[in-house]
Order: C-alpha cells, then structure tokens, then sequence
C-alpha cells in the first residue's frame, strides 16, 4: 500500500530532511547518554531511565500528531511500503542468539527477542515484496496482523528482558542475565532502534485507520 498523499513533493522532501535531523539528533544523544551509562540502573532498581525514555518518545510523537495538523498530515503521508520494510533491520536479533551461544544472554530471552524478531523482518520482507510488486494482492487484514504481531514482539521482549535481569524472577540457574541489553552499545537498540520502529507500529496503524480496516479488504 503506498499511502495517497495531498502533500507537495517540496513539503514531504521538507519534512523528511526535518525527520532525519531529529532522528540523527535522537541517536547521537542516545549514544552519549549510554556511554556515560546513563541506562544503567543501581543494583536491583528497574531500568527506569530506559522506561521513561520510551514513554517521552512515543508521548512526545502522539503530541506532535494530535495538536499540528501539519504533522499529522505528513504522518499519513509517509510510504506505508517503506514503513514496513525498515523492520527488515530486525534480522539482527539472530545477534541476540548469537550472544547466548557465546555465554552472554539467557536462553530465554535471546531466543524469544531474537527469534521474534527475525520473523517480524521476514514478514516485513514478504509484505513490502508484495507491496510493490502486487499490491492489490495484499489485505490490510494481513498487515495489520503482521504489525500487531510486531508491536507484541516488542512488549514480549521487553517484559521478559526485564525479568531477566540479574535478581529478577527468571534469571538463569547459571547466573546469565539480560543486564548487557542496559550496556553500552547493545542499549543503543532499545534505546533507539525498537523505539523508532515502535513508532512506525503506531504510524502503520493510523494509517490503517484512515484507510478502514476491512476483513478481506485490499491495499
């Protein structure tokens, strides 16, 4: 589905150099803040700055959307297309696999977040493929269960990365935690990464919405 768009090709270019620079601002703020161990709780405290940095940009995106119209109106714009297929960087969860094969992440969570995400990336892959290839093949139903599925992936990973932690209900018998997600630089991905493509989850929905989600109904 390529969202129709009203907006002029000057606006759009303008909003997607306006894009970048804040996502390129997000990510050299978020590097600095990791590396001065920023996202790292005290002993036994939940991770709280990383909690609090997920409700600020996902609140911070909902404001902006709810109260300029101009927003608004290049959030629907967007290439749903394009949306879709930026989860393909997904596929480095097989990177959380391989950290557990290596003695550094809990079986647990590496097979949940990485395998989870992999097949999110692949579903991204199957559906952008589609997408630009057949469009009128492919249902909003199946695209708004692959990005709910995405979206639960997140919560799923998340909730159990947090009981994983050192201390936590679920950490290893052999002492393995998720304490190295909260490390500088693999808390780069939830700090940044899952919380930009969580956006474009939202973004993918809203879309939908206007659209009308229909059972059946094609894109």
């Amino acid at each position: 589905m390529k969202t129709a768009s009203l907006m002029a090709p000057n606006t759009m270019r303008n909003g997607h150099l306006v894009v970048g620079m804040v996502l390129t601002t997000w990510f050299v703020l978020v590097t600095l803040l990791s590396v001065n161990g920023v996202f790292v709780p005290q002993p036994g405290e939940p991770p709280l700055n990383l909690l609090l940095s997920f409700a600020v940009s996902v609140g911070v995106f909902a404001v902006l959307y709810v109260a300029i119209p101009a927003v608004r109106e290049y959030v629907l714009a967007l290439d749903m297309r394009m949306l879709i297929l930026l989860h393909t960087w997904r596929m480095l969860g097989l990177g959380f696999v391989m950290l557990y094969v290596v003695d550094q992440l809990p079986l647990s969570f590496a097979f949940l977040a990485g395998f989870g995400d992999v097949m999110a990336a692949i579903g991204a892959m199957a559906l952008g493929y589609l997408m630009f290839t057949r469009a009128k093949s492919v249902s909003q139903k199946w695209i708004w269960r692959w990005n709910t599925f995405g979206i639960l992936d997140f919560v799923a990973a998340i909730g159990v990365g947090l009981l994983t932690r050192q201390g936590a209900l679920l950490e290893a018998s052999s002492g393995l935690n998720s304490d190295l997600m909260l490390q500088f630089p693999l808390v780069i991905i939830p700090a940044f990464l899952v919380q930009v493509l969580t956006i474009t989850h939202i973004i993918i929905y809203l879309q939908l919405r206007r659209c009308g989600v229909e059972a059946g109904s094609n894109v």
